[in-house]
């Protein structure tokens, strides 16, 4: 009898950015809406377990499906660890799919960069994250 594989490369086309930020969750995800006229609200949380150890973390989510593109505000830190242990000097994690160009995404930065509540705001580049797999959902 022969034996079937299935390999399945993931996609990680959508612009990512991680935020450096000191407030809440909520409070940012006001701010965010409010400049970007987005209407990201709580989605139930983003379960990721660990391959080495029997532990689940759970992470913040925030989601706003109602436009062209899809917008997400994830937290990196939960209680256990990191989303993305490799950006551990990230709070927050903006991510967009759908088209966007690229003054768009010089635009959001630089908006995003201008918030009194935001340290700084950075491009990722997410196929090349090691933990890239905690961002499939």
């Amino acid at each position: 009898m022969s034996k079937f594989s299935l390999e399945i490369e993931e996609d990680f086309d959508f612009f990512m950015l991680g935020i450096c930020s000191h407030i809440k969750d909520y409070r940012l995800c006001w701010e965010i809406n409010k400049d970007f006229d987005i209407e990201l609200s709580k989605d139930s949380d983003l379960e990721v377990i660990s391959n080495g150890e029997l532990k689940s973390y759970s992470f913040n989510i925030f989601e706003d499906n109602s436009r062209p593109n899809d917008f997400y505000l994830l937290s990196n830190k939960s209680e256990l660890g990191y989303l993305i242990p490799e950006e551990k000097r990230c709070d927050y994690f903006l991510i967009i799919k759908g088209p966007i160009d690229e003054d768009e995404e010089v635009d959001i930065i630089k908006r995003l960069n201008a918030s009194k509540n935001i340290l700084t705001c950075y491009p990722i580049e997410a196929a090349e994250l090691k933990s890239r797999n905690n961002l499939i959902f």
